[in-house]
């Protein structure tokens, strides 16, 4: 056998969909706001060897088709269930959905797995089980609740847990889950300690739990007055848009702002890292500004359904458009916008979906708060970001995917296009439009609240690590790793 054939065939030099050195030629590059100039990058084993002119000469060249190169996206905030809630949704259908939106990393919550994963027997067991599903790179938050901290063992497991890699700790001010309880402001003071010593990121879900406990009685109290006032009406539009109504005001901004203070100033005291998860309010987002003029290590991530509606939009849409905590007011919408690349350096989707029925058990109290997202985080940016004026094209790469690496400690390897980081990256026709149906989604929940609405900004080709994974609809096998 010939010489460079046999190395050719042991080195896997060839794929499907790539070789392993290429020139990615005819494409486009963000090098200014909005500025954008023709440009090729070479990968090479999986990682940007060159950019522009410095690229190779002699190397297999692929056409990109003069379309808009990105760096892969990172949704750090997932919930793909799996295992303990397939039902709702599994890495093989949420990570398609991811690679399918240009997203080529996710982390993914522990809360959501049966067992949680706030040991390192629980991690073992679930990077076990997913590892053959994973179309995306994936990390994995390790997560601190009321449940584990009953264990003596909580501050070992939190180090084991952080030793093996996870990329943070999930915590919670208010949770519903009887597997995962959220925490006490004590037991934050011995948390963020513990998480201080150790250098770990804590995430945290900042709704206070007395806070929303009164308001929830008060509203639950007055939907019940409303029926027994009105019973003809039970199910009728009305009663939709009464029901969203007090939904969000049990929960209302006071708990975000409140939560988020005492937190963040526990923090302060010990010096802990914390990330403010979901943020969902202007003034949430005034607080988190507060603290860090203080001093605080705090950053914050948004999701795009915060940024897209507001109240009204509930009341219309219903528990389709039910999530935790809920959307808020236009003003407060408004005013979070204003923070967007500044105080909130990334964004996020809380992706979390079930089955419809799920969502229409008749009482917005008791339907899942919880709703695909991960696969319409870019187009999301594209569309009501830059083609509305609000993002710049550099903006949208910083809070997509460059400010979230950087958080996580991934940078430059990820969220990059530099030499040396991992070619991960989409490829996108900036002004394609397409009109959003939730049946189309990858995802097991098949409904979205942007359904039936118009978005600019196509990924048509999604690359991992230097190999075209997903291409005008068409997958390549799960080739995710751990990260």
């Amino acid at each position: 056998m010939n010489v460079l054939i046999r190395i050719i065939l042991e080195s896997n030099f060839c794929s499907k969909n790539t070789m392993s050195n290429f020139v990615l030629n005819n494409i486009k590059c963000v090098v200014g706001e909005n500025e954008i100039a023709q440009s090729k990058i070479a990968v090479s084993g999986g990682k940007i060897a060159a950019r522009g002119e410095d690229c190779p000469k002699g190397w297999k060249v692929i056409d990109g088709k003069n379309l808009l190169l990105f760096p892969g996206s990172i949704d750090p905030h997932t919930h793909f269930d799996e295992p303990g809630f397939t039902f709702r949704e599994d890495y093989a259908h949420g990570s398609r959905g991811a690679i399918a939106g240009g997203v080529t990393t996710n982390f993914d919550m522990p809360c959501t797995s049966l067992p949680p994963v706030t040991n390192l027997e629980s991690l073992q067991n679930k990077k076990k089980i997913i590892k053959a599903s994973m179309y995306c790179d994936s990390g994995l938050w390790g997560g601190v609740s009321a449940n584990a901290f009953e264990s003596k063992d909580w501050r070992k497991n939190m180090d084991e847990l952080y030793q093996t890699g996870v990329v943070g700790f999930k915590t919670y001010v208010l949770s519903g889950m009887d597997t995962f309880k959220h925490l006490s402001y004590s037991q934050y003071k011995k948390v963020l300690k513990h998480a201080a010593s150790i250098g770990a990121l804590v995430g945290v879900h900042a709704e206070d739990a007395q806070i929303v406990s009164e308001a929830t009685e008060k509203a639950i109290a007055d939907l019940e007055q409303f029926a027994n006032e009105d019973p003809e009406r039970a199910g009728a539009p009305r009663d939709t848009m009464q029901g969203a109504t007090l939904y969000a005001a049990s929960r209302p901004v006071e708990a975000e702002v409140e939560a988020i203070r005492r937190v963040g100033e526990i923090a302060g005291e010990f010096g802990a890292k914390i990330h403010i998860v979901h943020l969902s309010s202007g003034s949430g987002a005034e607080e988190v500004a507060r603290l860090q003029k203080q001093g605080v290590d705090i950053s914050a991530e948004t999701c795009p359904q915060y940024l897209s509606f507001a109240i009204d939009d509930l009341c219309r849409l219903g528990s389709i458009l039910k999530c935790a905590p809920p959307v808020r007011s236009n003003e407060e919408r408004e005013k979070l916008w204003k923070h967007v690349g500044s105080t909130v350096s990334f964004l996020a989707t809380d992706h979390a979906p079930c089955p419809i029925s799920n969502k229409q058990t008749g009482n917005i109290f008791t339907d899942y708060g919880g709703m695909p997202g991960i696969e319409l985080l870019l187009p999301f940016a594209l569309t009501y970001g830059y083609h509305s004026g609000k993002m710049t094209l550099e903006q949208i790469i910083k809070m997509t995917s460059e400010n979230a690496a950087k958080r996580f400690g991934m940078f430059p390897r990820k969220g990059s296009l530099e030499v040396a980081a991992d070619a991960d990256f989409s490829l996108i026709d900036l002004d394609e439009s397409y009109e959003i149906h939730g049946k189309d989604l990858q995802s097991k929940g098949k409904f979205t609240p942007f359904d039936g609405m118009t978005f600019r900004g196509k990924i048509k080709q999604t690359w991992l690590r230097g190999e075209c994974v997903f291409d005008e609809g068409s997958f390549s096998e799960a080739k995710g790793k751990f990260v």
